[in-house]
């Protein structure tokens, strides 16, 4: 398999059973000495970010203070395209699991895998796991396919099957929050990002009672995408059809409003919306 990634290939392990083990053996033998990143796409709170993140600050330190998602990518691609001693090995397990199998994920990975001195081994065990690549991904992915049946239990993977669930749950909201946004004007997604930011902001205030409409208002002003308070008004009446965000009056009479979504959630929420601008 060495060899292979060497001559320019990407490997993906296949067949019955788990292969984290088989991996595992491969990364310990012929990898301790080279730079690597282990990616376990079976964890429920793995995201593309976590990824790149992990890349640049074991590899690339100057680009640390880079936080958007995309501008992470260029600059990582750029990087590796540049300096041709730079070289990296990518080992995932299960790339199709639930958290990476999104389009826009796998477009990313799919850049890393094309550089080449980014090598990419992986495994993959959903049956219909190479649906997830169209035409134009396979030619980034370059893979050379491995048949590597095992019979070995997914003990590893299937340990966080209880908190799949919740992430499944939190997956769902995620894909209909997304869907419903992307039917709203420009103007009204970016007025519920603000609102978005501020939940994110106050994640970890349980005394925070919302953001007050005045201030909301002041905010979406400044943002111009208000000119009245009668507008913002009528933006949030669509938002309450939609069942995005709640209102309550306070002790002080004050109208809050607040997203009845977790943090994580609408964490990931505009983390997709960096991958998509």
């Amino acid at each position: 398999w060495h060899q292979q990634l060497t001559l320019g290939f990407n490997v993906l392990l296949y067949g019955l059973g788990s292969k984290r083990n088989l991996l595992e053996d491969f990364r310990c033998s012929l990898l301790p000495n080279r730079c690597h990143v282990v990616i376990n796409g079976y964890f429920p709170s793995i995201t593309i970010k976590m990824v790149l993140n992990s890349i640049i600050s074991e590899f690339l330190e100057d680009g640390i203070g880079i936080r958007n998602p995309m501008e992470q990518l260029d600059y990582i691609c750029t990087r590796f395209r540049q300096d041709s001693s730079l070289e990296l090995y990518l080992v995932i397990h299960n790339i199709d699991g639930e958290m990476l199998r999104a389009e826009r994920n796998q477009r990313v990975l799919g850049q890393l895998a094309s550089l080449p001195n980014v090598h990419l081994i992986a495994s993959v065990d959903h049956i219909n796991g190479p649906l997830i690549w169209e035409q134009s991904k396979v030619g980034w992915f370059n893979w050379l396919w491995c048949e590597v049946t095992t019979y070995e239990p997914y003990a590893e993977e299937t340990s966080y099957e209880n908190s799949l669930l919740v992430q499944q749950s939190d997956s769902l909201a995620l894909s209909s929050l997304t869907h419903v946004l992307r039917s709203l004007t420009p103007n009204a997604r970016g007025i519920f990002q603000l609102l978005v930011e501020h939940e994110i902001d106050n994640k970890n205030n349980p005394s925070n009672p919302g953001l007050s409409f005045q201030d909301f208002y002041e905010r979406c002003r400044v943002a111009f995408l208000v000119n009245s308070d009668l507008t913002l008004r009528a933006q949030l009446t669509e938002f309450r059809d939609h069942k995005l965000i709640r209102t309550k009056k306070g002790a002080d009479g004050v109208e809050y409003l607040s997203i009845p979504i977790d943090a994580s959630t609408l964490s990931s929420f505009m983390e997709n919306q960096d991958l998509d601008s």
